[in-house]
């Protein structure tokens, strides 16, 4: 019985357990000098299926191979079925899921059934989005497929902005990745997600840009930015929606106040000014003629009761508004 194999022996039987289409993507990306020995070992796996030791082995330094593994993986064609043959998978019922939307410091232990699946779903879908944010898509998409509905919508939040689209549009293809190869994948996710004890104040890639730019003159911010642009659009969309904020009003002059109501929709302007600072809202008003200021205080004590949602997307259009003046140099935040 072997105990131990070579490197070309590994990667032989990981590719014989990944099943005969992902071995003839894989062969590609083999070294003409280390495919000759790899073959005739996938041969001899063929002729005499590996001990269970071998497997183990295998598996247990899974990690090693597992990006390139899933990066050769064959996409599906549209209409397959996923997972046709595969053993029933528990989910936990929506309505008996009560995902925890606020942010809490400390993660109790659920009590594990063994069955990893009912395991994934009892774990906070922050503790799960956290040990599939540094994998490949096609992982995250693996684990999100098994959570329930609600789990996995809240768990794919949860991942970090720039990699949601790459894990939503994986989603839509079955994966053809073994059962076995599957299993491990939702082992892992458990064992690292169980190891996430606290939750992290974490801060968006695009926050934090837009908080150190903020403290740049205007004349640095745009040429950044342009370059952003070029790369990624749409971070670069992001940063600039957020480089501005609806309290940067206090630090605006009467004149530049005037040019900003000038350019905001009052709709927006009476939603914005929700709940606001008694300072806030008297610097507004003291900007606006009589008869103007008459109607947007009855507007917006008609709109007393408005959702808290739309107030902060009409504060986040009239900062929208502020930061394209901004940047046309016609106004200016002191």
């Amino acid at each position: 019985m072997k105990t131990m194999l070579t490197r070309q022996e590994r990667l032989a039987l990981l590719l014989y357990l990944m099943g005969d289409e992902a071995t003839q993507m894989a062969r590609e990306g083999i070294p003409a000098s280390a495919r000759a020995e790899v073959d005739q070992a996938l041969e001899d796996f063929r002729e005499y299926p590996p001990e269970q030791d071998e497997i183990d082995l295998v598996v247990e330094d899974f990690e090693n191979y597992f990006r390139m593994a899933l990066q050769n993986q064959p996409q599906a064609a549209d209409g397959e079925d996923d997972d046709e043959d595969g053993p029933r998978i528990f989910q936990i019922a929506e309505e008996t899921f009560d995902v925890e939307l606020e942010p809490i410091k400390k993660f109790e232990k659920p009590r594990l059934t063994g069955d990893v699946i009912r395991d994934l779903n009892q774990m906070h879908p922050y503790q799960v989005a956290h040990a599939l944010k540094d994998e490949h898509p096609t992982a995250a998409a693996i684990v999100l497929r098994k959570l329930a509905n609600e789990h996995a919508a809240k768990t794919l939040e949860f991942l970090p902005e720039l990699i949601r689209p790459k894990v939503f549009l994986e989603l839509a293809r079955p994966s053809k990745v073994t059962l076995m190869i599957q299993q491990r994948i939702f082992a892992k996710t458990l064992e690292l997600a169980l190891s996430v004890e606290e939750r992290e104040i974490e801060v968006e890639s695009s926050q934090k840009m837009a908080n150190m730019m903020r403290s740049l003159p205007r004349s640095l911010r745009g040429p950044m930015l342009d370059e952003l642009q070029k790369r990624d659009k749409a971070l670069s969309e992001s940063v600039r929606n957020l480089l501005y904020r609806f309290d940067d009003l206090n630090r605006l002059s009467d004149r530049d106040m005037q040019k900003l109501l000038g350019q905001c929709q009052t709709d927006q302007l009476v939603l914005a000014l929700q709940d606001v600072e008694p300072e806030l809202l008297e610097k507004v008003l003291s900007n606006m003629s009589k008869r103007a200021k008459e109607a947007l205080q009855e507007e917006i004590e008609f709109k007393a009761n408005a959702p808290a949602e739309e107030i902060e997307e009409a504060r986040s259009a009239v900062a929208k508004t502020l930061g394209t003046l901004c940047e046309a140099g016609e106004v200016s935040i002191d």
